[in-house]
């Protein structure tokens, strides 16, 4: 074996003790709450959970997250998307359910008239949901997904004809067990990288069905929008 390639060898071996391949790979798309579980010792105070959304490096011309919750145990009380990350928010493609604990919200750019959305170093945030207790106990955030493009179901598409979903993996799912004797903390929510929160609109209450308003206008905007508050 000659010198050049023992060096080359140990240039590789360096880089895979260092730095481990998951690091090297690039990012799969995918949806995550932040925190991803944890306690919430005082059920008299709500929590926050944060919607993140990776596009694993490709450029999306829309994405939709369907998050489902028990209601037993947990009421939206407000939700906020950021608005900078799409141009428009269909509202017959988003919608929040507390009576049978859904939120569904999806975010689009049409291919030609706006920059589509591709994850930087690191996930935005899509949605911050905050959260009422009902009850105390162990409840789960969880994610409607079939791996298809199904109106009810979490995916990332990218442009085509048709449009290609490359949501391939259920995204993990979040445990929090509320009122528990033990405290292990957690951090509820992280600063919005786009903007600063900004004003919102009060989303119309349909019985149990209600949906997420859109914007004035379809021109991205900066910051967020309140797009549900009790």
């Amino acid at each position: 074996m000659t010198t050049s390639r023992i060096f080359k060898l140990l240039v590789i071996l360096f880089v895979l003790m260092f730095f481990p391949a998951k690091n090297i790979l690039a990012s799969e798309p995918t949806f995550s709450f932040y925190p991803d579980g944890g306690d919430v010792v005082n059920k008299e105070e709500g929590f926050l959970v944060d919607v993140l959304i990776d596009s694993g490096g490709e450029e999306l011309t829309s994405a939709r997250f369907v998050v489902t919750f028990d209601p037993a145990y947990l009421r939206l009380d407000k939700a906020e998307r950021n608005n900078a990350l799409f141009e428009q928010w269909p509202n017959d493609e988003s919608t929040i359910d507390n009576e049978n604990g859904v939120v569904m919200l999806t975010g689009f750019t049409q291919s030609g008239s706006g920059t589509l959305y591709k994850t930087g170093s690191k996930p935005d945030v899509m949605a911050r949901l905050a959260f009422d207790i009902v009850k105390p106990g162990t409840t789960k955030l969880d994610w409607e997904f079939d791996n298809g493009d199904n109106l009810f179901q979490s995916v990332m598409l990218i442009d085509g004809s048709p449009p290609t979903n490359i949501l391939e993996v259920k995204p993990e799912s979040a445990i929090f067990k509320i009122g528990a004797k033990t405290y292990n903390p957690i951090n509820t929510a992280i600063p919005f990288d786009k903007a600063i929160l900004i004003g919102g609109v009060v989303l119309l209450i349909f019985g149990g069905l209600m949906v997420f308003s859109k914007p004035r206008d379809f021109t991205k905007g900066k910051g967020t929008i309140i797009v549900y508050e009790k």
